[in-house]
């Protein structure tokens, strides 16, 4: 069974970065974010890009980088996806944010603001590498916590997790609990981007992931704090009910990917993909060439989930019981680590042996 294929392809949420320009050099940066593309897309493109997903009755929008708010018109962006009714959320690194930066994603009708912060201070300054002298970059990204959670906005926290921090995510758990963030959601750092260069070493080993797992599922059921295990964490462990439960309310499980069926990416130059995490291998078009819809449209440019075939599977995930629902996990990391789409290590149940 491909539940992929089942569902009605609808894009309830895009990503959609809106530049690569940054005013950090992050080392796990997935896109290797620094200066803007020379082909990065208009205002007045991006604009009409706005009314196009709104057309297409995209429900919730996520404008990421890069750095978001380093980009001039980043709040017309937001303001003609709300004034459609999407839902816009601006994910940043904190650095911009201010009151004023506060009242215009306000004015711009935005709902929520993620703020990236990946361990205490010690660990998050080493990984989020200035451009310039600047003070601690941790301090900035608690101070924008600070303002949005004072502020109607729903106030969220990004978090790569890497062997730096595992072992500090129960103490920052008790942070954000305690600065008023709404929901945090916890993710593995890919192999990609930067990363290659500055240190494979730093993911985290598949043998940790039990014990990730069992955090998790206890963070959880903690409650202070919505906790957002993300798409590359799992699959079929003792506590996946626990850890899947967070955005239903219920007890669930992994049922695969779902890039190119409810959700998008659009890049800054007009690639589209499936996901933001996807490397370049998986662009399926440009909204800048063709209409962003009959690129959606078309079912068969994701058929790596679409047309989904479980005789490609390899290894231990063409042995497993949950291959059909599963279909490897997270699309993007098994390709990170393997070059396949069909075997993923980053697997709790394979961990857990």
């Amino acid at each position: 069974m491909n539940l992929a294929a089942k569902i009605p392809r609808t894009p309830r949420h895009c990503v959609w970065e809106i530049t690569t320009q940054c005013n950090l050099r992050c080392t796990h940066c997935e896109v290797e974010a620094g200066e803007r593309r020379e082909d990065e897309m208009t205002g007045p493109e991006m604009l009409a890009l706005a009314d196009d997903l709104a057309a297409m009755g995209c429900g919730e929008v996520s404008l990421t980088g890069g750095e978001p708010l380093v980009r001039r018109g980043w709040a017309d962006i937001a303001t003609r996806l709300a004034s459609s009714g999407v839902q816009v959320k601006i994910v940043t690194n904190g650095l911009l944010v201010d009151d004023e930066t506060v009242a215009r994603m306000l004015e711009a009708g935005v709902t929520g603001a993620a703020v990236s912060l990946d361990g205490m201070r010690e660990v998050h300054d080493a990984i989020r590498v200035p451009t310039s002298r600047m003070s601690s970059r941790w301090d900035s990204a608690l101070r924008a916590i600070d303002l949005l959670a004072s502020s109607p906005l729903r106030t969220a926290v990004i978090t790569q997790v890497h062997r730096g921090n595992i072992d500090e995510l129960g103490q920052m758990y008790e942070l954000l609990a305690e600065h008023g963030v709404d929901a945090w959601q916890v993710q593995l750092t890919y192999p990609l981007g930067r990363l290659l260069t500055t240190g494979r070493d730093r993911l985290v080993r598949p043998a940790d992931l039990p014990r990730l797992e069992a955090l998790l599922a206890g963070l959880v059921q903690d409650g202070r704090v919505t906790v957002i295990p993300a798409d590359n964490i799992g699959y079929y462990g003792r506590h996946e009910p626990v850890i899947r439960s967070a955005i239903i309310g219920r007890h669930a499980f992994w049922t695969g990917c779902m890039a190119g069926c409810l959700g998008l990416c659009i890049c800054s130059n007009g690639d589209v993909k499936g996901c933001p995490s996807q490397p370049d291998a998986f662009v399926v078009g440009n909204a800048r060439r063709e209409p962003l819809a009959s690129i959606w449209q078309d079912a068969d440019r994701f058929e790596y989930n679409t047309h989904w075939d479980e005789s490609l599977l390899e290894g231990e995930c063409a042995r497993c019981p949950h291959r059909r629902l599963c279909r490897a996990g997270c699309t993007t990391m098994a390709y990170a680590v393997t070059g396949t789409i069909y075997d993923n290590p980053f697997c709790i149940l394979r961990a857990d042996g």
